[in-house]
């Protein structure tokens, strides 16, 4: 089984960098997003296995629900 990894900043510069590493690695990602998000982006990452959590409110039930069955949590 594969580690899940959660990753907050996933769109950006940071985040595209640590994604990719993360993938290279064979580990599962999810992001989690505001719903703003770039939509090129986001289908590019989608491409790549990336899993998306777009969030509205940044509560604890969103957050809480994209951290389900994650080895850890990448803020970048």
């Amino acid at each position: 089984m594969k580690k899940i990894i959660l990753v907050a900043g996933g769109t950006g510069n940071l985040g595209g960098r640590v994604i990719q590493s993360l993938l290279d690695k064979g580990a599962e990602v999810c992001i989690v997003v505001r719903q703003e998000s770039d939509r090129d982006t986001l289908n590019k990452l989608k491409k790549l296995g990336v899993k998306v959590f777009l969030v509205k409110n940044w509560n604890v039930e969103e957050i809480s629900h994209a951290c389900q069955g994650a080895f850890c949590v990448v803020s970048a």
